[in-house]
C-alpha cells in the first residue's frame, strides 16, 4: 500500500465511518454531536481566541490517553504561560474526561483521515508542535504535519507484539509514517524494541506518564459521600473496573456463587454505550441490584452496583477492598492497573494483559498483584484474597514501585521543550 492507495480507500469508506457514528451514537447520543469537526470546520470563536496565539496540540482518542496527558498537561501549562493547549479527541468520553477549569486548554474532534479534512484542521488551529499519544498513527495526518511544518512527537507510545504482527504486514508503509514523527517515546523497553522493528528514527524509553496521574482531593471526598449513600460499614466490597463485553458475565456468575457474608460488588463497564447491555444482564441474573445514576439512599443495601456514570472509576476502587480489572478476563488486553495499584487496592489482573504487559510484569515483581491464569479459578482466588483479611497491599514495595516509574511527563516536557 503506498499514501495515494489510501487516500483514495479514505474517501471511499467516509460514508461508513459517519454510518458507524450513527450506529454509536443510538447508542450514545454524544456522537451526534459536532460532526462539522469531523470534516475539519471548527467554531470562529475559537479562531478568534487563538489568533496571534501559540499552541501545543495533545491528540488523546479516548479517557485513557487523555488521563494519561493530564501530567504532561500541567506541566506544559505551567512551563508556557503564553501558550494554549488543544487536546483532539477522537470519543465523546475522551472529550469530557475532565482537565481541569483552565482558560488555555481548548477541546475538539481530531477530523477524519482525509487530506482535505486535514489541511482544515491544521491550517485553523497552526499548533507550534503535537503530540501525539499512545498509538495513534493516521498516516494523512502524519504527512501534511511533515508538510505543513509541524512537528510530531508520539508520546507515552506502546506498542504490543500482537499490534506489531498487524503492522508487520504493511511494513513498508509503516515504516514510511512513523519516519513522519520527530521522535517516538516509548513507554518500555519492549516497546521500543517492537518500534525498532518498524523504523529506524529515534526512540526513547521515557516511562508511562500514567504513574504521574494525580490524586484529587475532589475524589477522595466522592468515594466517601458514595461509601456514606450506599450504607457500607463492614461489608466487603469487590470492585470490577472497566469491563468489556463478555466479562461481565463471567464475574456475575463467580460472584453469584460466592457464599461470602456482606460481599457487594460495584460493576463498572467500561463503555456507556453497554450500561444498558449490562443492566439487563444483572436483571436476567436475578440479583437485588441498583443503578449508580439514580441510587437513592437506602437501608438495603444491593448485591450489585452498576456503575453507570462517568468518571466515578477511581471513586469506586476507593472504596474497594479487592479489584477485579477488566479487559483481562477476556482477549483484550488489560485496562490500566496502575489506578488500583497506586491507591494501595489489592487487585487481581486475568491472563490478557498484552496492552501493559511490562506494568504487569514489574508490578509482579514487587509482589503487588494477583495474577489469574485461569479464569475459572477466579471464586478460589477471590476467596483466598478475602480469607488474607489484606486491606492494602505492601506499602514498602508499593512506594519504592511508584518512585522508580515516576517521572515520565517531566521527561516528556523536556523533550518538547528542545522544539518550542
Amino acid at each position: 500500500m503506498n499514501i495515494f492507495i489510501y487516500q483514495i480507500l479514505s474517501l471511499l469508506l467516509l460514508p461508513f465511518a459517519f454510518f458507524r457514528l450513527v450506529l454509536r451514537g443510538l447508542k450514545q447520543r454524544q456522537y451526534f454531536h459536532h460532526w462539522g469537526e469531523r470534516l475539519g470546520f471548527y467554531p470562529r470563536y475559537l479562531k478568534n481566541i487563538l489568533k496571534d496565539k501559540k499552541s501545543i496540540w495533545i491528540h488523546c482518542v479516548s479517557v485513557g490517553e487523555t488521563n494519561a496527558a493530564l501530567p504532561l498537561i500541567k506541566i506544559l501549562l505551567k512551563q508556557y504561560p503564553n501558550h494554549h493547549i488543544l487536546v483532539s479527541h477522537s470519543t465523546p468520553t475522551g472529550r469530557e474526561t475532565n482537565l481541569g477549569e483552565f482558560e488555555r486548554i481548548h477541546r475538539c474532534y481530531l477530523p477524519f483521515d482525509i487530506k482535505i479534512c486535514m489541511n482544515l484542521f491544521i491550517d485553523f488551529f497552526q499548533p507550534s508542535v503535537g503530540l501525539i499519544f499512545e498509538t495513534e498513527i493516521w498516516p494523512i495526518m502524519l504527512y501534511q504535519c511533515k508538510r505543513k511544518g509541524v512537528p510530531l512527537f508520539l508520546m507515552n507510545a506502546r506498542l504490543s507484539s500482537k499490534s506489531l504482527g498487524k503492522y508487520l504486514l504493511f511494513r513498508n508503509f509503516t515504516s514510511n509514517m512513523l519516519s513522519q514523527f520527530e521522535k517516538i517515546c516509548a513507554q518500555s523497553e519492549a516497546d521500543r524494541k517492537n518500534f525498532k522493528k518498524l523504523t529506524q528514527i529515534n526512540i526513547d524509553v521515557t516511562g508511562n506518564t500514567k504513574f504521574d496521574f494525580p490524586t484529587s482531593k475532589k475524589k477522595l471526598s466522592l468515594s466517601k459521600t458514595l461509601k456514606k449513600e450506599l450504607n457500607i460499614s463492614n461489608h466487603i466490597v469487590l470492585v470490577a473496573g472497566s469491563t468489556r463485553k463478555g466479562e461481565e458475565k463471567v464475574i456475575l456468575d463467580c460472584f453469584k456463587n460466592l457464599k461470602v457474608e456482606n460481599l457487594i460488588l460495584i460493576l463498572v463497564p467500561r463503555h456507556p454505550q453497554r450500561f444498558e447491555e449490562v443492566e439487563n444482564l444483572i436483571i436476567s441474573m436475578n440479583f437485588i441490584f441498583a443503578k449508580r445514576s439514580n441510587f437513592k439512599n437506602s437501608s438495603q443495601l444491593p448485591r450489585v452496583l452498576l456503575g453507570d456514570t462517568m468518571g466515578e472509576l477511581r471513586s469506586y476502587y476507593e472504596l474497594a477492598d479487592l479489584v477485579i480489572l477488566g479487559g483481562s478476563i477476556k482477549n483484550f488486553g488489560a485496562q490500566n492497573p496502575i489506578e488500583p495499584l497506586s491507591l494501595g487496592k489489592p487487585t487481581i489482573i486475568g491472563p490478557s494483559i498484552y496492552n501493559f504487559q511490562d506494568v504487569v510484569q514489574k508490578a509482579e515483581n514487587h509482589n503487588l498483584i494477583y495474577r489469574l491464569h485461569n479464569v475459572k479459578d477466579l471464586d478460589i482466588l477471590i476467596k483466598k484474597i478475602i480469607g488474607l483479611k489484606q486491606k492494602a497491599i505492601n506499602q514498602k514495595n508499593l512506594k519504592d514501585f511508584l518512585k522508580k516509574e515516576s517521572g515520565a511527563s517531566q521527561r516528556l516536557a523536556d523533550i518538547v521543550n528542545q522544539f518550542l
